[in-house]
């Protein structure tokens, strides 16, 4: 199979980095989740290379893209919708097919709403369809004061340790833990080694994704996307993990549906929210029922 380049497009006051498999066929963009980057889907992706000509691209303020980070740009994702356009566009102007998993899947969403002519399919794998009401019954909580039973994905970003002596000890402190848990050893090597830069200092190494970005990202998460069904022109493909803390419920999942009318819904009931991760084959095969560009 074809090994990636590390490429670099230049967008506004910075670059997008891409990882891209150098192959004939139509043209599949995958973008990551928050506080990940494109190289975590490489084991994903890199089977898919002899049928697509693969991009997968570090979202601002992630893995190698430059692009500037300053607070308040993440608010409801508007910014990586416009750097995921803006990216599209730089391609060329024949539809994309679009693959995500959560906030990239969410991003992608929001760019084939706005572009419709830029996108000719979408497989969205665990979206982040917030429901309405369990986000507003936290944020008022903290408008008084109160905390929610459990710290939130923004508090456990922020709280995030970031630089590390070693490429090898990041990975000691990631294999077999936390969100970490149910991922093969090559994934979470691969993750590392497109989200570790050297600080300078010696062999330490610090996490490209600034936890407080991260943190940034989870609190700026937009609400009511699956409304944005209704604007979509593409087929699109839902892939939703059946396990608790996932970002897509069944509800939701037919919420959109309803929006879009040509909807495949695939649930995995074993899957949690890092499906990519845990059933890279029922990705790749759902990828694969795209049908062929007719130009």
């Amino acid at each position: 199979m074809t090994e990636p380049a590390r490429n670099s497009i230049a967008l506004g006051a910075g670059n997008i980095s891409t990882l891209e498999w150098m192959t004939q066929g139509q043209v599949l963009h995958f973008a990551h989740a928050n506080g990940f980057n494109a190289e975590t889907y490489r084991v994903l992706l890199q089977p898919l290379c002899d049928r697509f000509h693969i991009l997968a691209s570090d979202a601002r303020g992630h893995g190698f893209t430059t692009l500037p980070t300053t607070p308040g740009l993440a608010k409801s994702w508007r910014i990586f919708r416009d750097d995921l356009v803006q990216l599209l566009d730089a391609l060329g102007p024949e539809p994309k097919i679009l693959g995500g998993h959560s906030m990239g899947g969410t991003a992608s969403v929001m760019a084939a709403a706005m572009r419709p002519d830029l996108v000719r399919a979408l497989v969205l794998i665990e979206p982040v369809f917030v429901p309405t009401w369990p986000w507003l019954i936290s944020h008022a909580m903290r408008a008084v004061a109160l905390k929610p039973p459990v710290p939130d994905l923004a508090e456990r970003a922020e709280r995030r340790r970031d630089v590390f002596p070693s490429f090898e000890t990041a990975l000691s402190a990631y294999l077999g833990r936390g969100a970490f848990k149910s991922w093969p050893e090559e994934v979470v090597r691969d993750y590392l080694k497109g989200g570790l830069v050297p600080t300078g200092n010696d062999t330490d190494m610090r996490l490209a994704c600034k936890p407080t970005w991260e943190a940034e990202d989870f609190r700026s998460t937009p609400l009511g996307i699956p409304r944005l069904g209704a604007k979509i022109k593409c087929p699109v493909t839902i892939v939703h993990g059946g396990k608790s803390g996932g970002t897509c419920r069944d509800a939701d999942a037919a919420s959109f549906a309803r929006a879009h009318g040509n909807t495949r819904i695939v649930k995995v009931a074993e899957a949690s929210h890092f499906l990519p991760m845990e059933f890279p084959d029922v990705v790749r095969e759902e990828i694969l029922r795209v049908p062929p560009s007719l130009t």
